[in-house]
């Protein structure tokens, strides 16, 4: 049976064969980008059987998505329940955490011991923190690197539309470079001090946007982090095993 992990995030889903192997990222604004994934799974598969594990925070594309498997010889198998259901975690005083972040925490100990802490870097940033008795402790929520650009131009007059550009700058000379300036202090030093919080925990960072945001990071703090883009799919794919 081959295994498939499919991460619906806010803006696109992301396809992964097992391994983990990246497959692609699929844009919802992208026409027939269900068909795509489909159409990507079916190929690798061959003609065999197959299981998709789906973690999801965005139901209206996952849902999508779904009402075109009816014909297809896979099973899906949202897997949220199986990562709480085994204990790995605890979660019992979190509440309305989401799939992605509880994904993530499941995949970084498939790498790693706890204690530790996932920064997803995507639409959203957050912070997920794993105690040593793999309690989760929590997070925190700011807005994403490319989020705190479209936000800051389509609510403040005369501010351009930029694309996102990584700077270890505190300050700029002009409009745009102040822009960068900003954006990349803020994240900077919103992920430092949460870092800083916890010296002794393993820190890994995921999501479309790490590898930018790692490089604002200092050199001190970047050598603690551990770029690991593949957590969330390695977390689906762990709790896919335990079915099995």
């Amino acid at each position: 049976m081959i295994h498939f992990a499919l991460d619906f995030g806010n803006s696109r889903v992301k396809c992964y064969a097992q391994g983990p192997q990246f497959l692609g990222a699929f844009a919802y604004s992208s026409q027939d980008w269900d068909r795509e994934v489909l159409r990507i799974m079916s190929e690798y598969a061959r003609g065999d059987s197959y299981i998709i594990g789906i973690s999801s925070v965005n139901p209206g594309m996952d849902q999508q998505f779904a009402q075109l498997l009816d014909d297809q010889a896979c099973t899906t198998v949202r897997t949220k329940t199986l990562l709480i259901e085994s204990g790995m975690i605890d979660f019992s005083n979190i509440s309305g955490m989401g799939e992605d972040r509880m994904h993530g925490l499941f995949g970084a100990l498939q790498l790693t011991s706890s204690p530790l802490m996932t920064i997803d870097c995507g639409t959203a940033i957050t912070y997920n923190v794993l105690n040593e008795e793999g309690v989760c402790l929590g997070g925190a929520i700011l807005p994403g690197f490319t989020t705190m650009y479209s936000t800051l131009a389509s609510i403040t007059k005369g501010v351009p539309l930029l694309a996102p550009q990584p700077t270890q700058e505190i300050i700029g000379t002009n409009t745009q470079d102040a822009i960068h300036a900003g954006i990349s202090t803020a994240i900077s030093g919103a992920i430092n001090r949460c870092i800083n919080a916890y010296p002794t925990y393993t820190i890994l960072m995921l999501g479309g946007d790490a590898e930018s945001i790692k490089a604002i990071l200092d050199d001190s703090t970047q050598k603690r982090v551990i770029y690991a883009p593949d957590c969330i799919a390695r977390g689906i794919f762990a709790a896919l095993q335990l079915k099995d």
